[in-house]
């Protein structure tokens, strides 16, 4: 995926503005949004790879696993729901690329380890894990319940832990080598998420997480990773948010609109590729610069959008 080249803006050395032979250059245009391949490759980046995307029923985690699939990997469908999984399975198969599933709710340990256990057995081996799926509990702090909190916690952080405890055994045995890739989020960064502080946290911890098990997997060969997106138009963000109250909040951001999920699946391809074979405990935020600008007042969002 290539991105647009940047438009100059730099000014002469040797003056406050443009000289009367100097072009004036006006401001860079949004940055446009990329065209993802779709067809699978002969030869792809993945050739021959084995690779389990958590949350791949649907949404960011279905780009992800397709995105690999398309570059020629065989890709592990895990999902909680069994109709989007199957549905993402059988579309996948209808285009020529390669996909199995399996299902389990990661909240719940003993599903965590059955779904890692059923790819192994049906691929016989494990090359890459991407941990794309999560819970959101929205609310104030004081005022989210118990049992949706201990859901939140169950899905978002033990789960965690049970993916690495299923993974790592096979992931130390890749030729690849291993890699482990999570999906955090532009929240573990922000001051103030209106709601989603609760998520937020749980992504801090993420975070946390991925780089104390960087520094021990690394001498077992294992790279692990985080990418965390900004603002990206997935069926979860158009489930809270309308298209208006989206691209109110990106015009502000340096790039000026939301991402797209196949540029998150971009930089997620990338910390998976042997080109990052010297890069592990790194966390790369993809948010179109989303974290540099401050968030909007309380309520300015329903304001600017309520017509």
């Amino acid at each position: 995926m290539t991105a647009a080249p940047e438009a100059a803006t730099g000014l002469s050395a040797t003056s406050a503005g443009p000289s009367a032979t100097e072009p004036v250059v006006p401001p860079a245009p949004v940055s446009p949004a990329p065209v993802p391949r779709t067809e699978p490759t002969a030869e792809g980046r993945f050739a021959g790879t084995v690779v389990l995307v958590t949350g791949a029923g649907r949404g960011l985690g279905r780009t992800i696993a397709e995105a690999f699939a398309v570059e020629g990997a065989t890709v592990v469908v895990a999902a909680r729901t069994a109709r989007y999984g199957e549905r993402t399975v059988r579309e996948f198969r209808e285009r020529g690329l390669s996909a199995s599933l399996v299902l389990g709710d990661l909240a719940e340990r003993a599903d965590v380890a059955k779904m890692f256990d059923e790819a192994v057995t049906r691929h016989g081996a494990l090359d890459v894990v991407v941990h794309s799926a999560a819970d959101n509990a929205q609310g104030l702090l004081a005022e989210i319940d118990d049992d949706a909190l201990d859901y939140l916690l169950r899905s978002n952080v033990h789960a965690l832990h049970w993916i690495t405890r299923a993974a790592v055994p096979h992931l130390r045995r890749s030729k690849l080598p291993g890699r482990m890739i999570f999906i955090s989020s532009g929240a573990a960064n922000r001051v103030f998420s209106p709601g989603l502080n609760a998520y937020g946290s749980t992504k801090a911890y993420l975070e946390s997480f991925a780089r104390g098990l960087a520094g021990e997997l690394g001498p077992l060969g294992v790279r692990v990773n985080v990418v965390g997106p900004g603002l990206t138009v997935t069926e979860r963000m158009l489930g809270h948010l309308t298209h208006a109250q989206a691209d109110s909040l990106a015009s502000t951001y340096p790039l000026g609109r939301a991402g797209l999920p196949e540029e998150i699946a971009a930089a997620v391809l990338f910390l998976a590729s042997r080109e990052a074979s010297y890069i592990t405990g790194a966390s790369l935020l993809v948010d179109g610069g989303a974290s540099m600008v401050p968030f909007p007042a309380r309520g300015a969002m329903n304001d600017s959008t309520s017509h």
